[in-house]
């Protein structure tokens, strides 16, 4: 299958003749992502209160953080399926629905397992971020979709600025507030999803695409979203967000171990962190792909995430995560938006939903496992065989280079069994103008 198929690109014409603005689209859907995580994160500061307040051990941290990704795990593909066939917009509002349900449940919890429940309800209704993505495949093409989808990391990181700050000043009062102005967060996005957000498959986008589903089906057949391109790209995105979850699911307990930090320096550093994602995202992406290409730029990024985790070990001052997160920061910002531009690649227009869902599943994966592992080393402290002797912040950090190198690894066969990946790339030097 070629990787850059015609039914994968999309031109302004077409989406005039569905009523679909992209710079509308883009806009409502920032704010809604915006509202999303910035009730999210201003939990995340607060893990090692809860722990505290009910005697809860470090894995079962991790079990709290895993038992959120399993549930979304099952649900992500289904949300995303759905949304191909009833559109965006309704699986987006049924979304936050179930989050502000979520976070509801978490401010009256009065026990760990009705917190668990809370978070596994999150869970089940966490489908925004599989729809979000097919939505922005909507409204973009191959060439231009790693940016565009580098501005919506924008929204991201300006939610996770604004939260963890705000939960860890809230959460050093009580730590119910913030679960409590999450639910009038996730209120805030139903509303302007109902109110400002346009459908981009709307209902005779729909049933163009199912039409030109039966012509391919009676011309080639049925037709398999499962290709090699996708399959090593799914497992990228699994090894990539292992990375990053390994560090940030065990954030609050290792600033809490290592350097005896309470909620708001915890908030602190998630807002340092979050705001240099933010500049990485929405303003230095875009400017290093036109200046270097997406290809080096992807390359650096993977060769970046194996050096940023050799050095997490040896973070031994509280200043020193500072410094730490600047080119770790670099990682989130990138890693994640080049790896999506190239799945979307991978499959057709039509399919977009489905394969948005398995990313998300992929990346669920990561966030079961990872937090597990993460806190069962802060749990155990060492391991020791023969002469070798690791701490639980080495065991982290040489946990995330093994991934990082298996990364690289698996980029390099990628751009080796595809070369067509970054083809627009080369007609560019070449002086060969492309159309959409």
């Amino acid at each position: 299958m070629n990787i850059e198929s015609s039914d994968n690109k999309i031109n302004k014409h077409e989406l005039e003749k569905y009523n679909v603005n992209v710079r509308t689209a883009f806009f409502t859907i920032m704010l809604s992502i915006f509202v999303d995580v910035l009730g999210y994160s201003m939990v995340l500061p607060l893990l090692p209160k809860i722990a505290q307040i009910y005697g809860a051990e470090d894995i079962i941290v991790g079990i709290l953080i895993s038992s959120n990704a399993f549930t979304a795990l099952i649900f992500g593909p289904i949300w995303g399926k759905l949304s191909d066939i009833y559109g965006r917009k309704p699986i987006l509002v049924i979304s936050q629905a179930g989050t502000f349900a979520a976070f509801l449940v978490l401010g009256l919890s009065d026990s760990i397992l009705i917190i668990f429940l809370s978070r596994i309800l999150d869970g089940m209704f966490g489908g925004q971020i599989p729809v979000i993505r097919a939505y922005i495949t909507d409204i973009t093409t191959p060439e231009t979709r790693s940016a565009e989808i580098g501005k919506i990391t924008v929204s991201y990181a300006m939610g996770m600025i604004l939260g963890p700050s705000l939960g860890g000043f809230l959460g050093s009062i009580n730590w119910r507030y913030p679960a409590f102005v999450a639910c009038g967060m996730a209120i805030t996005s139903i509303i302007l999803t109902l109110k400002v957000l346009i459908e981009s498959m709307p209902t005779q986008r729909r049933e163009d695409l199912k039409r030109e589903r039966v012509r391919r089906f009676e011309l080639e057949g049925k037709r398999s979203i499962w290709n090699k391109g996708l399959i090593i790209r799914l497992v990228q995105l699994f090894i990539g967000f292992s990375i990053t979850v390994m560090f940030n699911s065990s954030l609050a307990l290792v600033m809490d171990k290592r350097f005896g930090s309470g909620p708001l320096e915890i908030g602190i550093v998630l807002t340092v962190g979050a705001t240099v994602v933010m500049f990485y995202g929405g303003f230095l992406m875009k400017r290093l792909i036109k200046k270097f290409g997406e290809k080096a730029v992807y390359l650096f990024t993977f060769s970046l995430s194996i050096i940023v985790s050799i050095f997490y070990p040896f973070l031994f001052e509280y200043w020193m995560v500072f410094i730490f997160i600047f080119p770790f920061g670099f990682v989130m910002g990138f890693l994640s938006p080049l790896i999506m531009s190239n799945i979307s690649k991978a499959v057709d227009s039509d399919k977009q939903g489905i394969a948005s869902g398995y990313s998300t599943n992929f990346q669920s994966i990561a966030q079961s496992i990872m937090p597990l592992i993460a806190t069962s080393y802060l749990q155990v402290g060492y391991f020791s065989l023969a002469f070798i002797t690791l701490n639980a912040y080495e065991l982290i950090g040489y946990t995330a280079t093994l991934f990082g190198c298996v990364l690289l690894l698996l980029g390099l066969i990628d751009l080796k069994l595809h070369p067509e990946l970054y083809a627009h790339e080369n007609r560019k030097k070449k002086g060969i103008s492309i159309t959409n």
